[in-house]
């Protein structure tokens, strides 16, 4: 059995007859006659009927036919990836991004991207702190979306976002009972929750951390959070990941002032000396329209 048999008998379907298929194929009707009968030969069996002047289907040809329709189109698709690469597309794109990016936004592009590039598959891996600058140094992401830790002149960077950081609690947990401005030496006698930084070499960084307390350490902000409404402890939250836990007073802000309540800076950033393929390319332009700064 051949792709070209199945092609010649999808033909003659589609077209509903010999003639036909032979016209949309621009071969001789022999030659679609002929590619058939092999067809049949090295199958052991009969796909057409030969009654009436239309071409029908056997019971075993009709299975044979459905079968056919799901490999041509797995052809099909291979011969779309393979022209998509030889014309230097990439076939996947590896982006990073720190887990305190709103995420919304981003799948938001992400998907509209995908409608546009459906030959190239998308990798996210979603990091703490150091963890997505640390992926792009190390070849393992083409894109990045990181905090400004570091500078590297192998990078390429853009700044994206800024997010507010907010020291939250549960409104039962005792330094959300103080009337006044809570110090260092309040708060360190308080169980702080916090995220483990995901890199696996870089020196690790912490924000709003306070060296000397007592910490819980988690790999997720999603559980950091969980453990910040059960009352588990304190500890710095993006403020958009909790809007609704404030407006509905599952948490609150403490009366901790600055330093702790910090802004962070998020960049969008790329490897100068390797540079992207033309998709990933489409995609660092997509992701800037999302910039607020």
């Amino acid at each position: 059995m051949t792709l070209d048999q199945l092609k010649v008998l999808h033909a003659i379907l589609e077209s509903g007859s010999f003639r036909a298929a032979a016209d949309v194929l621009h071969r001789a009707q022999s030659a679609v006659s002929y590619a058939i009968k092999n067809l049949e030969e090295e199958l052991n069996l009969q796909i057409f009927t030969r009654e009436g002047y239309r071409p029908v289907l056997t019971p075993e040809g009709q299975a044979i036919y459905n079968k056919a329709q799901l490999v041509l189109l797995q052809a099909e698709e291979l011969e779309q990836l393979a022209e998509h690469l030889s014309m230097g597309k990439e076939a996947e794109i590896k982006l990073a991004i720190n887990a305190i990016c709103p995420l919304d936004g981003i799948v938001s592009v992400i998907n509209q991207f995908s409608k546009q590039n459906p030959l190239t598959q998308i990798k996210l891996s979603i990091e703490n702190l150091r963890g997505s600058i640390e992926r792009l140094i190390d070849g393992d992401a083409d894109l990045a979306l990181a905090e400004s830790f570091i500078w590297n002149d192998q990078l390429e960077d853009i700044p994206w976002m800024k997010i507010k950081m907010l020291p939250v609690s549960s409104p039962d947990y005792p330094p959300a009972q103080s009337k006044e401005p809570l110090q260092k030496s309040d708060m360190l006698q308080y169980v702080q929750i916090v995220v483990s930084d995901s890199s696996r070499h870089l020196m690790g960084k912490t924000i709003g951390v306070l060296s000397g307390g007592i910490h819980w350490t988690v790999n997720d902000f999603s559980v950091k959070k969980d453990l910040l409404i059960a009352g588990s402890g304190w500890g710095m939250m993006p403020e958009h990941m909790i809007r609704e836990d404030l407006d509905a007073r599952r948490l609150v802000v403490l009366n901790y002032p600055l330093p702790t309540q910090l802004e962070v800076q998020i960049l969008l950033m790329r490897r100068k000396d390797h540079p992207v393929g033309p998709i990933a390319a489409k995609l660092w332009s997509a992701l800037q329209t999302l910039r607020t700064i």
